[in-house]
């Protein structure tokens, strides 16, 4: 189930606090956030993974290895606090409510992949 929040941005009940796995998923997930990229023109992209979350060092990997295939340069970067560093830029792709009240400026890209690639996606609207 996917919820479509007031602000119009889609979000999963995965409920991830602290923790995180590689699923079944995750590889779909990173081909479809490169095609993306390639349709949108990103000329560059860089991840910041929250370093004491479980498994962000599994996913900084899987990311690279699938960067490898986008034709644009791809960073992945473990810090501490992936909010604090994001809260300050501009361009941010989340769905974190906090960051994206506090960031410069944003993009939603969640909603774009759901509404172009996951036709079948059980969405409930809180708008």
């Amino acid at each position: 189930m996917v919820i479509l929040g007031n602000d119009g941005v889609m979000r999963d009940l995965a409920g991830l606090r602290g923790t995180y796995r590689l699923i079944e998923q995750t590889d779909s997930a990173l081909e479809l956030i490169g095609k993306s990229f390639s349709e949108l023109s990103v000329p560059k992209a860089k991840f910041y993974l929250d370093a004491p979350v479980s498994n962000s060092g599994r996913l900084y990997g899987r990311i690279l290895e699938h960067a490898d295939k986008w034709d644009m340069p791809v960073e992945v970067e473990l810090v501490p606090n992936a909010d604090v560093v994001l809260c300050n830029m501009e361009r941010v792709v989340s769905s974190d409510s906090v960051i994206i009240d506090r960031c410069i400026s944003w993009f939603n890209l969640s909603r774009k992949i759901i509404n172009d690639y996951i036709k079948d996606a059980w969405i409930v609207s809180f708008k």
